[in-house]
């Protein structure tokens, strides 16, 4: 999920530097805030969530961003190939089966993740 993380961050880098095309500076400026303040917050929720799954904590944030990035970048993809243009299908090509194999290993392993113990002598509980 790191990857994809940093896959939607270069994805993005490649888009703002594309953007030298519009000849108005208020178009790039909206351009600008519309797409690339919600690609960082994606960004941050990705490598978030592969941090903890390295860290083996908090299931369900990693279970989550996961499944978030595997919704959002399904329906572009079936879009895309229906209407047959492959212009940016690498980003794509890379980021639903990254999202696909994280999702599937993520609730495979459930059993072994560590979630915080509320005790105070930070005992670790396993399933419970």
């Amino acid at each position: 999920m790191i990857i994809l993380g940093m896959v939607v961050l270069v994805g993005m880098i490649i888009d703002v530097i594309n953007m030298s095309d519009f000849d108005f500076p208020s178009a790039i400026l909206s351009v600008l805030l519309a797409t690339v303040s919600p690609r960082i917050i994606f960004c941050g929720l990705l490598v978030a969530g592969g941090v903890l799954c390295l860290k083996r904590r908090h299931w369900g944030v990693c279970l989550v961003s996961a499944v978030v990035t595997l919704s959002l970048w399904i329906a572009p993809v079936v879009m895309m190939l229906l209407e047959g243009s492959f212009s940016a299908l690498w980003r794509f090509a890379i980021q639903v089966p990254g999202a696909l194999i994280s999702t599937v290993f993520i609730s495979l392993t459930k059993k072994e993740w560590q979630e915080i113990s509320d005790s105070v002598d930070g005992k670790v509980s396993y399933g419970g």
